[in-house]
């Protein structure tokens, strides 16, 4: 893996180009290990400076607090999106491939998010046609979320999502666009004489930062042709869809909407955190995703207890959801064998009828137990609680 290409501004094809952020499969590079103790570092030192004027004064405004709230948080989301990349680097992704909204998808995330984007201020703009692809749901839905983190990062303007079909091939096409330039100045470069533009280096090179090389490896994954262009004040992110369902461009309809969101605070407590499922039916793994659909976790499903060993013994998640009825004794070994591996995970089992939450603290149980019938109302508050506990 070669590190040490520099993309040209204008031409930034990342699905040709993972050099940047490494290829799955390959050791992540040095400019990656780089740009993640910068993320990390950068906001810890300033949360260091404030904490050192809280002990020499004795005093914090609420200003003050929110900031060093902010910076935890900036350097807890640079250590997740850290170990997100390394996952997906190393490769070994189980997908579960089937046919998804896209258009649906993309809308459920921005309802998730109504409160981010409250607190950037920046306005949204949709232009959606109806879409259907076969890809992961849970891949699909992180790769949405992180495109999100990204534009709201860099823009400086309103972002505009825009989803629709090439003609041929038949493909479904999503398109981001944001200015990472405010509006005013962006015209007064427009102003300048021709050949007197300044390329604004320092500001693209931001472009590619940790969030942006998730993306890449994501798309990667997925095999999701991801391009980016970007101009003096101007980024446009497009990703085509290869496997597409819809067979034709009839009965397609385009909805355009205008939104701004006004604040919030941190909505996904647990987003980043990794979950395993072990779910042999469809239909309960449905159950599941959509339950935690608006935390941010990142999910993978298997569907058996040999699968669910190879993938631990790839790196532990920090829980293991798994259906309890779909297996036996194998499980007891299973469990035996991952507490060997590392520190155990988090454990919670969906028992095949009724509305019943355990927690695992109570009755002896050293895990959590949710019943189907509950898996929409409890599950959330169970991973909420198990995590929290420090498994």
């Amino acid at each position: 893996m070669d590190l040490s290409e520099i993309r040209p501004v204008g031409s930034h094809v990342a699905a040709n180009s993972s050099a940047a952020c490494g290829s799955p499969g390959a050791d992540l590079g040095w400019q990656v290990a780089s740009q993640i103790g910068v993320e990390v570092a950068s906001p810890l030192t300033m949360a260091l400076e404030r904490v050192r004027a809280l002990q020499s004064t004795g005093q914090i405004d609420r200003l003050g607090l929110q900031a060093l709230h902010d910076e935890l948080q900036q350097a807890r989301r640079a250590s997740i999106v850290g170990q997100q990349i390394t996952r997906l680097a190393h490769g070994g992704i189980q997908q579960q491939h089937e046919t998804v909204s896209l258009t649906q998808v993309l809308r459920d995330v921005l309802s998730q998010r109504a409160e981010d984007l409250a607190a950037r201020g920046i306005g949204v703009k949709q232009v959606l046609r109806s879409a259907e692809i076969i890809v992961d749901a849970s891949l699909l839905s992180a790769f949405m979320h992180a495109v999100l983190d990204w534009s709201l990062r860099h823009a400086r303007t309103p972002v505009e999502f825009r989803l629709d079909m090439k003609t041929w091939p038949v493909h479904a096409r999503f398109v981001c666009r944001f200015g990472h330039l405010p509006a005013d100045q962006a015209a007064a470069l427009g102003d300048l004489p021709t050949g007197q533009t300044a390329t604004p280096h320092a500001r693209i090179e931001a472009l590619d930062c940790l969030t942006w090389c998730l993306l890449e490896h994501l798309a990667t994954t997925m095999q999701l042709p991801l391009e980016r262009v970007d101009t003096a004040a101007e980024t446009t992110l497009t990703v085509e869809f290869p496997h597409t369902a819809n067979d034709s461009l009839e009965g397609a309809s385009a909805i355009e909407i205008d939104s701004a969101f006004a604040l919030s605070g941190d909505s996904r407590p647990l987003s980043g955190s990794h979950v395993l499922v072990i779910a042999t039916r469809r239909d309960v793994r449905n159950q599941i995703r959509h339950a935690v659909a608006h935390m941010g976790l990142m999910l993978d499903f298997v569907t058996s207890i040999e699968a669910a060993l190879e993938f631990c013994q790839q790196g532990l998640p920090h829980a293991i959801i798994y259906e309890a009825a779909a297996y036996d004794r194998s499980l007891e070994r299973f469990r035996d064998d991952v507490s060997q591996l590392g520190d155990p995970p988090a454990w919670i089992e969906i028992t095949e009828q009724g509305e019943a939450f355990e927690v695992s603290s109570f009755g002896g149980t050293s895990m959590a137990r949710v019943g189907r019938d509950a898996i929409l109302s409890s599950l959330p508050s169970a991973l909420m609680f198990e995590l929290a506990r420090g498994h």
